[in-house]
């Protein structure tokens, strides 16, 4: 079967597909946008849309919460937008206005440093920097950098990162990748299997206050077993530990297994089909994978000392990566 990678820019638009064909057609593909914080969406599989996706959606694009979103350097919330490292603290306000969740680089515009397509993959790397005197540097004042690589392969795509503190002080920092999945229509389910034996408690306004609780204590929570997506509502931490986490398409015949390197301690489930998010025209939700729990620098600050938080040297660099890996079902499995 003959098989061809491709970096395919859309014309007239700032997005970038990176596909794999097959016999001329699309086998597996996902479209970038670096100028929009190198978000993802679109993700597609054996003609099977995952991801909302142009152009059915394309009126949503110029939106700040469409695509998949990488969240750095504070993974998710951030209580009331301030947050305290070591006695100093920060009130992160970008444009005037307060970043109360995903961090900074969601909502910046990245440089492409690397395009390139061949026999194996379709390859994208692209930057992120924070700099004295941006307006990213007065809601995080460390000088820093966020490479991300988007490796297409036959039948996976892997997300890896490399962050390097170009600061003279020690820089915390969390990194999460947050993808939307669409929700079956009709009869067709999406089941998970998330391998956690503990999750957060959770505050009011969706802050974890540092407490993990068994998911055998709460109904819904013990996902260990494949659970059919529909019937969840959550916008939980769950501590995963490295561990990988399946989204089953039964009716489609396989499925979507995210492997993470060990630092991806906790995941998000996030069912926002039920949660007052209803996108225009599509229900979705949330699988996303984090190197530390929510508002990781205040818990740490407060003396928890396992919340995944990361320091970074001056001059330090950290990497790791999650891959989103399409496995045929083998016949039985339910």
């Amino acid at each position: 079967m003959e098989r061809e990678f491709l970096c395919q820019k859309r014309e007239g638009q700032r997005i970038i597909r990176l596909i794999c064909q097959k016999n001329g057609e699309e086998h597996l593909g996902v479209d970038v946008c670096p100028a929009q914080g190198f978000k993802t969406f679109g993700l597609r599989f054996r003609g099977d849309w995952l991801q909302p996706y142009l152009p059915r959606w394309e009126s949503l694009l110029s939106h700040e919460s469409f695509g998949n979103s990488v969240l750095f350097p504070t993974p998710n919330r951030v209580r009331d937008g301030v947050f305290t490292f070591r006695g100093r603290r920060v009130e992160m306000r970008k444009r005037g206005v307060p970043q109360t969740q995903h961090g900074l680089a969601w909502n910046s515009p990245w440089e492409v440093l690397e395009q390139r397509a061949d026999a194996d993959s379709a390859l994208l790397r692209a930057e992120f920097c924070i700099r004295a005197g941006d307006e990213n540097y007065e809601a995080f004042p460390w000088e820093c950098s966020l490479q991300m690589a988007l490796i297409l392969t036959e039948n996976a795509l892997e997300c890896r990162y490399l962050v390097t503190n170009r600061d003279q002080a020690p820089m915390p920092f969390g990194i999460g990748l947050h993808p939307w999945f669409l929700l079956p229509e009709g009869t067709e389910k999406v089941r998970l299997r998330l391998p956690a034996e503990t999750y957060f408690e959770m505050t009011p306004d969706l802050l974890p206050t540092g407490r993990r609780l068994p998911v055998t204590e709460m109904p819904g929570h013990d996902l260990r077993r494949f659970t059919d997506v529909a019937a969840l509502d959550l916008d939980t931490v769950f501590e995963t530990q490295g561990r990988d986490v399946t989204l089953r398409y039964a009716d489609r015949g396989y499925d979507l297994v995210i492997s993470v390197t060990p630092d991806f301690l906790d995941s998000v489930v996030f069912t926002a089909f039920n949660r007052g998010m209803e996108k225009t025209g599509y229900r979705a939700f949330c699988v996303e994978s984090q190197t530390c729990c929510t508002d990781a620098i205040n818990l740490s600050e407060g003396g928890l000392a396992d919340s995944g938080l990361m320091v970074l040297a001056p001059g330090g660099t950290k990497e790791g990566g999650v891959v989103y890996r399409f496995e045929m079902k083998k016949g039985g499995e339910g």
